[in-house]
C-alpha cells in the first residue's frame, strides 16, 4: 500500500498545489492529463470507486487520484477511506492529501463550490470498446451517445446510468468529455461507477456489437418511429441477449446513417400544448431524460426477456 503523505497549506502561493490553482479544464486536459472533483460527496464516490476497483470489481476505463486538496473536516470524515486506498493512487508514491482551510481552498480555485474537497485525478489510456466490454456483466445493455456536446447533457446522462444499473456507455462522434469538471458533477459522480468507453467509430462499433449479439435501437422522434413500449416488445428485441440504444444530440438527433444500421427507431410517445405553441414547435425531451427513459424501458422489459429466453430454450 502506498503511504499516505499529509502536507499543510497556509499559502495559496505555495507551489506544491500550483495545479489546484485557479482550475481549468483545458489546461488540467492538455497540459497534464488530469481532471478535477469536487465537493466531499464526490470525492468520497470517486475514491470509493477506486477503492473497489483496486478489490477487484470490474471497471472501465480505469483512472487513479493524483493528489487531493481537502479542509481539515473533510480530511477527517475520508480519512478511513484514505488510508485503506490500496494502489490505485498515481504512481509517483506517496499519495499527498493537502490541508488547508476552506476560505484558503476558494481564493486558490476561485469558486466555493469545492465545499471543502477538491481531487486531481489521472485520465485514462484504456477507455476504449473492448475495456467497456471485458467490465460490463454478461447481461448487461448499452446507452451509445453521438454528438451530444453539452456536459450537462453527458452527466445528466450518467447519472441516469448509474441510478438504473447494469448498463455502460459509450461515446461516440464528438460527444461531450465525460471527465470534465461540470459533467462529473451533474453526474453526482456516477461517471466513477459507470463502465464506459468513447469512441470516433461509432458506425463500425455499432456493426461489431450486433455480432456480439446486441439489438440496436436509435432514439429518434422521426415520421417512422415506434412507439417505446412495442418497440422493446418486437422479437427481434425482445429475445436478445442485450441492447443497445443510441441517443443524438438535441436538434440533430440520430444520423440516418446510424439509424439504417439498428433494428428499429424508438420514439418517446408526446402530447402537444394544446394551441399555446405554433403547431411547428413539438414536444421534445433532454437527451439526459430520454435516457433515463429508455433504461426505465429497457430494465422494465429485462425480467420478461429473460423468461421468454428460458422459455425458448
Amino acid at each position: 500500500m502506498p503511504p499516505l503523505l499529509e502536507q499543510r497549506i497556509d499559502d495559496r502561493a505555495d507551489p506544491r498545489i500550483a495545479a489546484f490553482r485557479d482550475v481549468r479544464d483545458a489546461d488540467l486536459r492538455g497540459r497534464d492529463g488530469l481532471f478535477c472533483v469536487e465537493s466531499p460527496r464526490i470525492v468520497h464516490r470517486f475514491l470509493h470507486a477506486l477503492h473497489a476497483a483496486a478489490q477487484g470489481v470490474p471497471c472501465s476505463p480505469r483512472v487513479q487520484v493524483d493528489s487531493l486538496l481537502l479542509s481539515p473536516e473533510i480530511a477527517d470524515s475520508l480519512h478511513s477511506l484514505l488510508v485503506a486506498l490500496p494502489s490505485a493512487c498515481a504512481s509517483r508514491d506517496p499519495l499527498t492529501v493537502f490541508v488547508a482551510e476552506e476560505r484558503l481552498l476558494s481564493e486558490l480555485a476561485g469558486y466555493r463550490m469545492h465545499q471543502g474537497a477538491l481531487a486531481l485525478g489521472v485520465r485514462p489510456i484504456d477507455a476504449g470498446l473492448a475495456h467497456l466490454l471485458r467490465a460490463l456483466p454478461e447481461q448487461a445493455d448499452l446507452i451509445a451517445t453521438t454528438g451530444v456536446v453539452h456536459t450537462d447533457n453527458i452527466g445528466g446522462l450518467f447519472r441516469s446510468a448509474g441510478s438504473f444499473g447494469g448498463v455502460g456507455v459509450l461515446l461516440g462522434d464528438g460527444s461531450s468529455d465525460p471527465l470534465h469538471r461540470k459533467a462529473i458533477r451533474v453526474s453526482s459522480g456516477r461517471v466513477f461507477s459507470v463502465p464506459w468507453a468513447e469512441t470516433a467509430e461509432l458506425e463500425s462499433n455499432l456493426h461489431s456489437l450486433r455480432a456480439l449479439g446486441f439489438a440496436l435501437i436509435a432514439a429518434e422522434d422521426s415520421p417512422t418511429a415506434v412507439p417505446i413500449d412495442d418497440a422493446l416488445r418486437l422479437p427481434r428485441i425482445e429475445s436478445a441477449q442485450r441492447r443497445l440504444v443510441v441517443l443524438g444530440a438535441e436538434g440533430a438527433g440520430v444520423p440516418q446513417a446510424v439509424q439504417s444500421l439498428c433494428d428499429v427507431t424508438a420514439c418517446i410517445p408526446m402530447r402537444g400544448s394544446g394551441g399555446l405553441l405554433h403547431d411547428s414547435d413539438r414536444p421534445s425531451l433532454n437527451v439526459a431524460i430520454a435516457s433515463a427513459v429508455f433504461l426505465h424501458g429497457l430494465r422494465s422489459t429485462r425480467g420478461h426477456a429473460s423468461a421468454l429466453r428460458r422459455g425458448r430454450g
